[in-house]
């Protein structure tokens, strides 16, 4: 799921359980460009390769075992934003019954979802949100 800044879904995509995250990134941020701040499973160099191509500049911490990178401090501040993104998600599956174990039926299970993203896309008034800090470089 990809979220703006004010807070607002800004795309999402649904897989089973097994499929990593890292394996549909792409297709997440198709037709979107500008920064994209993930946690250490997105590390990869060939995807920031392949995102950077879209116009995606993948920015991620470090592995423990990795060389440090430096990073600016917009994008620091900003990679520890990403807490309010699992806010979101508990809002969803809290407030918004975002639950899949009950359904009986693809209809039922497709409706739950995407009438929980609906819900909050449209009734939630405190979204969280994530002061943008403009990049001295």
């Amino acid at each position: 799921m990809g979220v703006s800044q004010i807070g607002e879904i800004a795309c999402s995509t649904l897989s089973n359980g097994h499929v990593a995250d890292i394996k549909i990134v792409e297709q997440l941020v198709d037709g979107l460009n500008g920064k994209l701040y993930g946690d250490r499973g997105y590390i990869s160099q060939e995807l920031k390769i392949r995102l950077k191509d879209q116009g995606i500049d993948l920015i991620t911490y470090h592995r423990k075992n990795m060389q440090a990178i430096q990073l600016c401090t917009s994008d620091e501040y900003h990679l520890r934003q990403r807490n309010k993104i699992e806010t979101l998600f508990s809002l969803l599956k809290g407030q918004y019954n975002l639950v899949t174990s009950k359904e009986r039926s693809l209809h039922g299970f497709l409706s739950g979802i995407y009438a929980s993203l609906c819900a909050y896309q449209l009734t939630h008034r405190n979204k969280p949100t994530i002061k943008i800090m403009k990049s001295l470089a």
